[in-house]
């Protein structure tokens, strides 16, 4: 029997990417169903047959009753981040609070219906007060994904005649600027660069946009933490790359002060942004506050990147499973060689064919052959799952050596290697570099 398909229990807690498919063995023996290994909460709030969450009211309310702050924005892009911030709000609550159900495509469907109304409503009456909602429509039609700003736009489209009328009739209304039209058709430029920390695992992508005619241009920072399941742990709008740079490099910290932006002259180096896990099945109520303000529109700038890329001749890669074929043995043989050099003695066979496995599945495959502290937190926590047996004892015993070996092919300083060395051994106070904390 292989190494790495010995029986083993499930590995708790292991999300499922989209692309990551059923029922493949592993040592920790074979995978349930996604929906059942997704966390337990989440798989709660998303079983079963769909009925309308509890939340959908208050926080379409919420939203509605809070759309006057959009009437402050002076561009598309104002307008455009003060719509991402009113939703992001509903869903930190529903996620930190409520936890009574998902379903936030069609949640935001309900509030596009609503604020429609809510105008509809406004205009029937002769009140001025259908601004707000009116404009933070355009809002929605700038985040939402291409299915979701369709929605929009369609509610847009069958109030334009009624607010054009009440426009011209009001002398009090004032005139609604020309820029709001633009705000649905934003587009990403085509213009990408990428970042790295030190130790290869925490990315960043940023990518140009702007609305028609090249007004308020600006960034999109895709903030990638990969050191276990690809997560996009921050994201946000700036006014220039460099801005992006600086943002980016202080969200990551220490390793990330020498990074530059680089241009992304092939669209394999954005592959990272496929991979993300950026659907409700993948939430957990611990992301950070950008990370949901963004949860929308982060998805719309990948559509928009895609398309862009697309126009340029430079389509976006294909993706594939991160947990089929893969082969440990060149990874093992490798290791292997040097323990031996090191060591002088051959290391159990069986246990590092098991760690090489553990190690390579279900990676980004950029940072396959990558270590930081934080992703060996993520793989000792998935080792302590391993069943209890002579080979899971070694294979714990290898991971500080499995650890060095990968600092020094990585040519990384002794002092980063040095805290993921710790973090193999179980050290307590090693700095919580790559976003360990969100683990």
């Amino acid at each position: 029997m292989s190494p790495v398909s010995r029986g083993r229990k499930t590995k708790k807690g292991k999300k499922p990417p989209s692309a990551r498919p059923i029922g493949v063995s592993s040592r920790a023996g074979s995978r349930q169903p996604e929906q059942q290994n997704a966390p337990a909460t989440v798989s709660q709030l998303l079983a079963g047959r769909r009925q309308q969450p509890d939340w959908f009211g208050p926080s379409t309310g919420a939203v509605v009753d809070g759309a006057d702050m959009v009437m402050a924005a002076d561009g598309p892009r104002r307008l455009e981040e003060v719509a991402a911030q009113l939703l992001g709000g509903q869903l930190r609550r529903v996620l930190r609070e409520e936890r009574a159900g998902l379903w936030f495509d069609w949640w935001f469907a309900q509030l596009t219906e609503a604020l429609a109304a809510r105008v509809r409503d406004e205009l029937d009456r002769g009140s001025g007060v259908w601004e707000a909602p009116w404009r933070l429509l355009h809002g929605l039609a700038s985040i939402g994904s291409p299915a979701l700003a369709s929605g929009a736009q369609a509610a847009l489209r069958s109030l334009a005649a009624d607010v054009a009328k009440a426009s011209r009739a009001d002398a009090a209304v004032r005139s609604q600027p020309q820029w709001l039209e633009t705000l649905p058709r934003i587009a990403a430029t085509g213009e990408v660069w990428h970042m790295r920390d030190a130790y290869g695992t925490r990315l960043a992508v940023i990518a140009g946009c702007e609305y028609p005619g090249g007004a308020d241009p600006s960034v999109f920072l895709f903030d990638i933490d990969a050191c276990g399941f690809v997560e996009l742990v921050n994201a946000g709008v700036f006014g220039d790359v460099p801005q992006a740079a600086a943002a980016w490099r202080s969200m990551v910290g220490e390793t990330a002060d020498d990074a530059q932006p680089v241009p992304a002259e092939t669209a394999e180096a954005l592959q990272r942004l496929l991979y993300c896990d950026i659907g409700e099945e993948t939430l957990h109520g611990t992301e950070s506050d950008a990370a949901l303000d963004n949860w929308f529109r982060a998805r719309r700038r990948i559509h928009d990147l895609a398309d862009a890329l697309g126009r340029r001749g430079m389509p976006l890669p294909e993706t594939r499973s991160l947990y089929r074929d893969i082969d440990e043995t060149p990874t093992a043989q490798a290791f292997t060689t040097w323990y031996v050099t090191r060591h002088g003695v051959q290391p159990d066979s069986e246990a590092v064919a098991a760690l090489a496995y553990e190690w390579i599945e279900g990676i980004l495959p950029e940072t396959r052959h990558t270590v930081s502290p934080h992703r060996v937190r993520f793989h000792r926590a998935l080792m302590n799952d391993w069943i209890d047996d002579p080979v899971t004892a070694a294979a714990k015993t290898l991971l500080p050596d499995w650890v060095r070996w990968y600092g020094e092919q990585a040519g990384l300083p002794e002092h980063l290697v040095g805290r993921a060395v710790a973090a193999a051994t179980g050290s307590p106070g090693t700095p919580a570099d790559c976003g360990a904390a969100l683990l």
